[in-house]
């Protein structure tokens, strides 16, 4: 379908680029912002008669190397040129090998901003952009909207999503910003050399600035949303348990596809990273200060294009790490969470039903698995977790104990068909490291708190021509709608019911951000605050109805057994006594049963 499409799409393309290029000419109204200067933006049109106010590239920050932001910028001489975006923060390739989910993106960003200033990179990268509804705003200043970009903490950019009509058809304001990334943002040594967590801290930065002046344009300084996905969304729960640094900077979370109780790395783990760095780039491993002036010396893109693929870069635990700063993350997330010690705000938190499918099948989209391919993925799962408990690779002999469990759950003995073994596979995936932690948060904050829960299912046919049958929405999908990409006709042969679902999501959304309750106006949808214990849940497909995560019977075994399971495996991993294993086994499986049926 897209490719039948493809060329009238780049038709509308060139004549769509003409005339926003006509348009950007135009100067939206000097803004004086007090401590820095006046700054002059632009006015972005669509189709002559939709336009918004957008402000580029405005420094929110200078950021030194291995340092902590500083948010004290001298005031810029005569009148600040904000009518371009500034250049990325430095980042190894694209974050995607896949072609669907590339494609996506594409469509996500949107296609009309400068391509050129996305393959520009700087280290002094802290820039952020305003997104304005033309107009006159509310008594009290338009609400706003704080975007936290994707990208594992290693990729990613302001240029991700294309925020127009969010904010022309919602009269919100939109913010969107760069923060370090990969070993720019998050190096960490365990003497305190170096703290880490220097791409949160930046976030936060630009937090306290939007604060500070985002009334200037127009906006409430009291209505302000932090909403991210994936990376971006663990970074919304951490700025909720970071203490002093994003206190009463914002006062609603929109968490995306992304998992708020994510184990963070301890500072120690980091060190075999840091040994590959040092030998990599050919500097001395200890004293740490040396490594670190070393790192220091090395130009900015010779950094960021050699580092080890493999580093998983990241928050880390950083309590005791600093004389001079704040611990940003003072403890495991779930732990801060269960201690109350977080900054309670309202929260809309979802995911879409099938996440990481382009990502766990990736080139094998049509790859129809059988059953042997189902149980040797449940046996990593069982011995990953193993691993992870334990702390070493030996092998553990009882882990047919938990594969087989998993198997137990997932495998449907009455039907072969190859397509539902793709989908047991990824629905395990799914509710086990997405439903089952959404459950578990909503479990901690929803006490003090209003949450409002979804799962997305809407699969929109102007999307599907590539996709096998099975496959529900990925990770990303749901971005179109948040965003009102089809709106933007850019790529894609939009239909109307993606239209009509785009109206509905974009409501959704804005109303939680003027009001704290997506339902409150312009939309015929009923979405409940969770209550436990039933937890219900919007299921944004076609017919918006509650649902209810209470009733997955995977998800308990995933919250409840699981975990005791893999306890019982771990502990007898040293037990010789085979009857013990076999009567245990047996235990497990009588329990199973009952606990199922």
């Amino acid at each position: 379908m897209w490719l039948r499409n493809l060329f009238f799409a780049f038709v509308f393309y060139i004549n769509y680029n003409f005339l926003y290029m006509c348009v950007n000419s135009v100067d939206a109204p000097f803004i004086h912002i007090p401590g820095n200067g006046i700054v002059s933006g632009t006015y972005l049109k669509m189709y002559r008669t939709q336009n918004i106010k957008a402000y580029l590239g405005i420094r929110y920050a200078h950021a030194a190397r291995f340092s902590p932001p500083d948010i004290e910028l001298p005031p810029w001489k005569g009148i600040f040129n904000a009518t371009k975006f500034a250049a990325n923060c430095w980042q190894q390739g694209p974050s995607s090998s896949n072609v669907q989910l590339d494609k996506v993106l594409e469509i996500i960003s949107g296609g009309m901003f400068n391509k050129s200033a996305m393959r520009k990179y700087e280290e002094n990268c802290l820039h952020l952009n305003v997104f304005v509804p033309d107009g006159l705003p509310e008594v009290d200043g338009y609400a706003v909207i704080v975007w936290i970009h994707s990208g594992n903490f290693s990729t990613g950019s302001p240029f991700d999503i294309d925020p127009f009509q969010l904010v022309f058809k919602q009269k919100v304001i939109v913010v969107t910003f760069s923060y370090r990334l990969n070993i720019f943002g998050f190096f960490s040594t365990d003497d305190g050399e170096a703290q880490g967590n220097y791409g949160l801290m930046d976030q936060s930065a630009a937090l306290y600035w939007v604060k500070k002046n985002i009334n200037y344009f127009g906006g409430d300084e009291n209505r302000i949303t932090l909403m991210g996905h994936d990376a971006g969304a663990v970074s919304a729960a951490l700025h909720m348990t970071s203490g002093e640094w994003s206190k009463g900077a914002f006062h609603k979370a929109i968490l995306m596809s992304g998992n708020p109780l994510t184990p963070i790395r301890l500072p120690q783990e980091f060190n075999n990273d840091l040994d590959r760095i040092a030998s990599v780039f050919g500097c001395a491993r200890r004293p740490t200060s040396l490594l670190m002036q070393c790192l220091k010396r090395i130009d900015a893109r010779v950094l960021a294009e050699n580092l080890p693929a493999s580093i998983e870069w990241g928050p880390i635990v950083d309590f005791g790490l600093s004389n001079t700063s704040y611990p940003f993350i003072e403890s495991q997330p779930e732990m801060l969470f269960k201690s109350g010690n977080y900054h309670k705000v309202p929260i809309i938190i979802g995911i879409t039903d099938m996440e990481e499918v382009l990502t766990i099948f990736n080139d094998y989209l049509s790859l129809e698995l059988s059953a042997d391919d189902l149980k040797n993925f449940f046996a990593d799962i069982a011995v990953n977790d193993i691993h992870k408990i334990s702390g070493n690779n030996e092998w553990c002999t009882n882990f047919p104990i938990i594969s087989d469990a998993i198997d137990f759950m997932y495998t449907d003995k009455g039907s072969e068909e190859n397509g539902n073994i793709n989908t047991n596979l990824i629905n395990a995936h799914t509710e086990k490291s997405y439903i089952m932690p959404l459950e578990m948060f909503i479990d901690l904050l929803s006490k003090h708190q209003s949450i409002y829960s979804y799962i997305f299912r809407y699969r929109s046919q102007s999307l599907s021509g590539d996709l096998p049958n099975w496959i529900g929405v990925p990770k990303y999908f749901d971005q179109i709608f948040v965003w009102g990409i089809p709106y933007v006709n850019n790529i894609v042969e939009w239909k109307s019911t993606d239209k009509k679902m785009a109206d509905i999501v974009m409501t959704l959304w804005a109303n939680f951000a003027k009001t704290s309750n997506p339902t409150k106006a312009n939309v015929y949808v009923k979405w409940s605050a969770i209550t436990p214990p039933k937890y219900p849940y919007l299921s944004i497909d076609e017919n918006f109805n509650t649902d209810y995560l209470s009733n997955n019977q995977k998800v308990k075994f995933w919250k409840n057994l699981y975990p005791k399971i893999l306890h019982f495996a771990t502990e007898c991993c040293n037990s010789t006594n085979s009857a013990t294993k076999y009567l245990m086994t047996y235990t497990i499986y009588f329990t199973l049963h009952i606990y199922i049926f």
